[in-house]
């Protein structure tokens, strides 16, 4: 069986497709559908089929095409589904992710298979209902339990800045050094002037945590880069025990998770993971889905092992580089450009960070 979409529903999901930075030559088309199909059992008989040489919109409009009647790649899924379920994570949020999202709603594109009905309420097979396999359904959103073990270490790390003039969030990157955006900490004086509270949390009764609540290092360490937004200061007297966050020189790319460890509205710390992807980034600036709100600036984005790959510092309907489209996402400045700016201008912190 396969899926055939309406006219309108084949132009408009080759136009998305056409117009991806990734889809605009043979070799990132080839990484793209390598990137699509990955994992999937037929993946090298999927993307073998397809001709991905020519103009964007021409290839864009063949590979549709060639998907809608290829059919599946295992039982009960559709490989034209499979690509528009990676598209709807490379595009985030906006008017085309709502127009992916609607495919996935109209069209059986994850149609049960005739053979695999499910066992009914009385098993008419041989095997006993007990052996019957679990099934992953939909995503696998299974996970080791340590990273619940990292996130907390994690969270250890990561303060409410009670600031002269607002609430921020930043995170220690020594023992005794933290980080945060420049809009919130622009100076030395307003950094002497801002409070910096640890475990401003609830506790797992629900209850408000212990607060410890210290300052800066009068005329301590202080370095700032407005354009990349990001701070660094040096705390008198921290808590001690904690693990400093690792800042990770590492490209994520579209379609990669991040978590958020965050104090949302300068409230209660929270944590937003897994259901957020990186919608675009690249050695400089970060875009992902992940829900934020003001006083998250300064936040750290991390990986599934918890270690930093960018700060986050704003959100919005936001252009997205090297094009002329919007989208509804947060953003943040690259790990990558963070210690590229500190090895040129600020030796001695990084000097800090590895000693």
């Amino acid at each position: 069986m396969s899926i055939r979409l309406s006219p309108e529903d084949f132009g408009r999901a080759a136009g998305i497709l056409s117009t991806m930075p990734e889809f605009q030559t043979a070799q990132n088309r080839v990484d793209l559908v390598t990137d699509v199909f990955a994992g999937t059992p037929r993946k090298d008989d999927v993307v073998s089929s397809l001709n991905l040489d020519g103009a964007p919109r021409a290839v864009a409009v063949r590979v549709v095409e060639r998907l809608q009647t290829f059919g599946q790649d295992e039982p009960g899924r559709e490989t034209l589904g499979v690509l528009v379920n990676k598209l709807l994570s490379y595009l985030g949020g906006g008017d085309d992710a709502e127009f992916l999202r609607g495919l996935l709603r109209r069209y059986p594109f994850h149609t049960k298979p005739t053979a695999d009905l499910g066992a009914p309420d009385h098993w008419l097979g041989r095997e006993p209902p007990g052996d019957l396999r679990e099934k992953i359904i939909g995503e696998n959103t299974l996970r080791e339990i340590f990273m619940l073990e990292l996130a907390l270490d994690a969270a250890r790390a990561v303060v409410r800045l009670d600031t002269p003039t607002s609430y921020g969030t930043g995170f220690m990157i020594t023992r005794d050094l933290l980080m945060t955006n420049n809009h919130v900490l622009a100076d030395s004086p307003a950094a002497e002037r801002t409070g910096y509270e640890f475990n401003y949390q609830v506790d797992r009764h629900n209850r408000p945590a212990e607060v410890r609540t210290c300052g800066a290092e009068p005329g301590g360490l202080f370095y700032t880069n407005p354009e990349l937004d990001f701070t660094v200061i040096e705390l008198r007297d921290p808590p001690a025990g904690l693990t400093p966050l690792v800042l990770k020189p590492e490209r994520t790319k579209r379609g990669d998770r991040v978590n958020i460890i965050q104090h949302p509205g300068g409230h209660y710390k929270k944590i937003s993971f897994q259901n957020n992807f990186v919608a675009y980034a690249d050695a400089r600036v970060i875009q992902y889905t992940t829900p934020t709100q003001p006083g998250s600036s300064g936040s750290p984005v991390c990986t599934n092992d918890f270690e930093v790959i960018g700060i986050h510092h704003r959100g919005g309907l936001l252009k997205e580089p090297g094009t002329w489209r919007h989208h509804l996402r947060n953003e943040g400045t690259s790990s990558i450009a963070i210690l590229d700016d500190l090895g040129k201008n600020a030796p001695h912190v990084v000097a800090r960070l590895t000693g």
